[in-house]
């Protein structure tokens, strides 16, 4: 009978050093894959926001035709190709887009 106590105490230890140790704060890769162009991905508000917080314009400072630059937007990793005048635009533009009580950016009109 102790010997059950103890194994079953050791148990518990063991599930709450698990539990502690996966509440780490560390996030899984994303699952979904998304390939998309340049096109394609701004049109969506939402992803374009994403695009401008996670992605730097130092890129461009590597001469290349086409770049393949990758988003976490929603839970899926997205791909987006896009060429080196597209995104030259993209960062010069002044997006209409607004979040919460800050503007992102002027209309593009």
């Amino acid at each position: 009978m102790k010997t059950l106590k103890i194994a079953l105490i050791a148990t518990f230890v063991a599930f709450a050093m698990v539990s502690a140790a996966s509440a780490d704060g560390f996030k899984s890769k994303p699952k979904k894959e998304v390939k998309t162009t340049f096109d394609q991905a701004i049109k969506n508000p939402g992803l374009v926001l994403a695009m401008y917080e996670q992605i730097d314009p130092e890129f461009l400072n590597d001469f290349e035709q086409l770049y393949v630059v990758e988003v976490v937007y929603n839970g899926a990793n997205y791909k987006i190709l896009g060429s080196r005048q597209s995104w030259i635009r993209f960062f010069n533009l002044e997006w209409k887009y607004v979040t919460g009580k800050k503007h992102f950016g002027k209309s593009v009109d």
